[in-house]
């Protein structure tokens, strides 16, 4: 049986067994260009019924303060809520805020604080509504994965009928 480290990967030392086993394959231009091409159909096909991708290396990342920035993935304008990444630089600050409608963070990356608690890759935090939680900060920076209510100060899309 395969050694594993804690973080379920292999140990370095069967890796390097594994790795020295290798050996490369050189493929004809034709068997290269059949994969690359059935590799190409399968990036680029459409999402299932009902659904929405985003790749990647789709949309921008907006600065919203002069160490963090954010990626909206999706908006709900219906049920007033958002799904973003919220990249921040080491020794960013977000202040103090509440919550009107629950939040879901999952730190992606790095290692971020609200208050004492100390939150890692892999570490999810849910606030409540009505919840107020103290500001956080991150010495590392960090990636997280944001589902939280659309703040109230952002401008809403007109309204087909005029409301």
């Amino acid at each position: 049986m395969a050694k594993l480290s804690a973080d379920s990967t292999l140990a370095d030392d069967l890796a390097a067994t594994l790795a020295a086993a290798l050996r490369p394959v050189e493929l004809l231009p034709a068997q290269y260009e059949s994969l690359r091409q059935r590799m190409l159909r399968r990036v680029r096909a459409p999402a299932p019924d009902r659904t929405t991708t985003v790749r990647f290396d789709e949309g921008d990342w907006i600065g919203v303060g002069p160490l963090s920035e954010i990626k909206i993935l999706r908006r709900d304008w219906h049920a007033n809520n958002q799904s973003m990444l919220v990249r921040l630089a080491p020794g960013a600050v977000i202040a103090t805020h509440g919550h009107t409608q629950e939040e879901e963070c999952l730190v992606l990356e790095g290692e971020v604080m609200i208050g004492e608690h100390v939150f890692r890759a892999g570490d999810a935090h849910f606030a409540r509504p009505g919840a107020t939680h103290e500001g956080l900060r991150t010495v590392t920076g960090c990636l997280l994965f944001i589902r939280s209510e659309i703040p109230p100060e952002l401008a809403r899309p007109a309204q087909p009928g005029g409301s």
